[in-house]
């Protein structure tokens, strides 16, 4: 990011997204490299991508409300937490396909690809995973926290004139109720679809035996 800042010039968050996918790629390789990779795998990870860019674009129209976060942390809690980083990072690019590249794509890519990677460490193949209240609040608040902060790093970065503390601040609080507002309809829509979702996948997992290693 800050090479592609500082020294490249027009097309420069390009090269910064490529670099974050090729980044969160050698995890899901590492992953796969000691045995063959199952066609259920891919497909299933394909379905979670294209449902994630759906439903960002289905509610573009609605600012912050968007379903593409809870159903990143559901492939998450399903799958584990590289499958999520994946999901959630690829799901970003495709959809800016749509939205728009910008300088903002590595962003956002690299926060969704840290909520789902979090949200897979704390619940995945845990018996706390099916608890509504739970993975509502913990997603709720990664959300908020983990993608808020960082995507408003780089509306800090575009927007300030000095880099400083107080200016830090003003950008931060300024995009405080957005991220809100998205915590909190994550929060609510993971109380409604984790459980449903995630026995369905959980019986997926263990019949086809995918991502069993995760």
């Amino acid at each position: 990011m800050f090479l592609s800042l500082n020294i490249f010039q027009e097309g420069n968050y390009y090269i910064a997204a490529v670099s974050i996918i090729i980044l969160s790629i050698i995890p899901f390789y590492i992953f796969f490299e000691q045995r063959k990779i199952k066609t259920s795998e891919i497909v299933t990870l394909s379905v979670m991508i294209a449902l994630c860019v759906a439903s960002r674009a289905v509610m573009a129209y609605i600012p912050q409300v968007k379903p593409t976060c809870a159903l990143v942390i559901v492939t998450a809690i399903a799958f584990g937490p590289n499958v999520g980083f994946f999901t959630g990072s690829l799901s970003m690019f495709i959809s800016n396909l749509f939205f728009g590249q910008g300088m903002f794509t590595p962003f956002q890519m690299l926060g969704m690809g840290l909520v789902g990677f979090i949200c897979g460490l704390i619940f995945h193949k845990k018996p706390y995973a099916n608890n509504k209240i739970a993975v509502s609040i913990v997603g709720g608040i990664t959300c908020f926290l983990v993608y808020g902060l960082i995507v408003d790093s780089c509306s800090f970065l575009m927007m300030s004139t000095e880099f400083t503390f107080k200016s830090a601040i003003k950008i931060y609080l300024s995009g405080m109720s957005f991220n809100l507002i998205h915590g909190i309809t994550t929060g609510i829509l993971l109380f409604f679809i984790n459980k449903p979702m995630t026995d369905k996948f959980n019986r997926l997992r263990i019949k086809y035996g995918i991502f069993s290693m995760e």
